[in-house]
């Protein structure tokens, strides 16, 4: 999962960002709400965290703006430090999908999480399979023929990339985007050295060598052959 959290209070934005990073999410963060809008464009986040008061574009017009012009919807989950009926009303007319009042329990954010993407009707799962493999949507839980995958976060972000795909192949491009943050620029060597880790660990529980084929001069794909 991708999330992207829309915060101007750096503090605030910055220990949302370490706590996702620690649950096993890919995550982003924009200082302001222009920035944060022109993120969404570029890249699909399956959620968005998005404060209520931002400077440049409040929240309201970020959320509006996505619920009109994006193709690929996020969910919004909306933060603010006013405790009104009318300011809920707003962000939910505006298309957020939750509304979690500041101060709040780092708990009670992820349990707020989950529970949006348990009940997304949108194409979130939680989770996908192919073949005997299986991967969560929880940032953490993979399994081969029933036996747990330890993963890294990232090794569990790519794995995802790949089943999500489902055959198609995934270009380096993506997977860059969808497991390391927008600040971030490792070099291809790096996806390589995760993939190759990824593959021994899979072959310890007995999967097949080519089920993560390299598709040479574009990326990466799970083996079509081993889909059953």
């Amino acid at each position: 999962m991708k999330i992207l959290v829309v915060e101007d209070d750096k503090i605030i934005r910055e220990s949302l960002l370490e706590m996702l990073g620690a649950w096993g999410y890919a995550c982003d963060g924009a200082e302001n709400g222009l920035i944060g809008w022109e993120m969404s464009q570029q890249l699909a986040y399956d959620l968005v965290i998005l404060d209520l008061n931002l400077p440049k574009l409040n929240g309201l017009e970020v959320c509006k703006r996505m619920r009109q012009q994006l193709k690929t919807q996020p969910l919004v989950l909306m933060l603010t430090a006013r405790d009104s009926n009318l300011d809920k009303v707003s962000g939910l007319e505006q298309g957020a999908d939750e509304y979690l009042i500041k101060p709040f329990d780092a708990n009670v954010l992820h349990a707020h999480l989950k529970a949006l993407l348990r009940r997304a009707s949108r194409t979130l799962q939680t989770e996908w399979q192919w073949g005997q493999l299986k991967v969560g949507a929880d940032g953490h839980s993979a399994s081969f023929f029933g036996h747990g995958l330890k993963l890294t976060a990232k090794e569990h972000l790519i794995l995802e990339t790949l089943i999500k795909a489902q055959g198609q192949s995934c270009s380096k491009e993506k997977i860059l985007d969808a497991a390391w943050a927008w600040s971030d620029s490792p070099g291809e060597e790096s996806i390589k050295t995760h993939v190759k880790n990824l593959r021994a660990k899979l072959s310890r529980l007995g999967a097949p060598v080519d089920l993560i084929e390299t598709v040479y001069g574009i990326g990466f794909r799970l083996n079509p052959l081993h889909a059953n």
